[in-house]
């Protein structure tokens, strides 16, 4: 794990500890007797620990406290942004294959969108919720071009992708050249001799092989087929022959009493 993602662990388990604390124990301040703080009223004047006890003491209700044991809008998204950050923390997404060019292509295309999204909220072109709206739900006071830029940001990030450094091999220096199935059955269909692939580029292994044949038996491929596969080639090695004409299979003198004639 890199010191990014161990970084993403911590903070992710911290603000899952802030919200459980703040939200079921009301510990974030140390009032008494516990009040859960509105996370999103902490920026207003008056909201401070001081001011909010004395209001409690006198018995008035303040606006920057609640009881404890609700959770709001804005607790459960602080709840879920730690819970995403710390299990991402572990996750290790593909470098290469399929599902790395499908995850890289969706990551372009959500990017693109919410860059759409944050530049339609911009300039009123959006309908429906719009940022303001948004930015009452975030656990702390933001305005709402903080939303935009950190929408804008994300698609941004989303399309410019990870950047991966690919280290080659010594040994992709001296690549070794496989056969394909085709090529094998060209040279199968051919007689069962490689013919040009052997003077091909190929590793040095492979240039031993003559027949496919050959190369069946060193790579012991036998080992790896099944039934249907098995039942398609035969050890049979006994002699061919028609039955003897002048003793009908009997055995006689001319067929050596075999019944056979080669």
């Amino acid at each position: 794990m890199g010191l990014f993602k161990k970084l993403a662990a911590v903070i992710g388990l911290a603000l899952i500890a802030l919200s459980v604390a703040n939200v079921e124990f009301g510990a974030l301040m140390g009032l008494e007797p516990p009040q859960k703080v509105v996370l999103a009223r902490l920026a207003d004047p008056g909201c401070n620990a001081d001011e909010i006890q004395k209001d409690l003491d006198s018995g008035d209700v303040n606006s920057c406290v609640t009881t404890p044991g609700v959770w709001d809008a804005p607790d459960l998204l602080l709840l879920a942004e730690g819970a995403l950050m710390f299990l991402t923390s572990f996750m290790r997404w593909p470098r290469k294959g399929k599902w790395a060019i499908r995850i890289r292509k969706t990551a372009i295309v959500s990017g693109f969108l919410l860059c759409a999204i944050a530049l339609a909220d911009r300039f009123d072109k959006l309908p429906g919720t719009s940022s303001e709206d948004l930015a009452v739900l975030l656990p702390f006071p933001a305005p709402g071009i903080a939303v935009q830029i950190g929408i804008f940001a994300i698609g941004i990030f989303l399309i410019r992708g990870p950047k991966y450094r690919v280290v080659k091999e010594k040994s992709l220096k001296k690549r070794k050249r496989e056969y394909s199935t085709a090529e094998l059955d060209h040279a199968y269909m051919a007689g069962g001799n490689l013919g040009s692939l052997s003077k091909s580029l190929r590793s040095k292994r492979a240039s031993k092989y003559k027949t496919v044949g050959e190369l069946w038996g060193d790579q012991k491929l036998s080992e790896f087929e099944d039934e249907f596969e098995g039942g398609l080639r035969d050890n049979f090695s006994a002699s061919i022959g028609r039955t003897c004409h002048l003793c009908n299979g009997a055995g006689c003198q001319a067929c050596n009493y075999t019944g056979v004639l080669s």
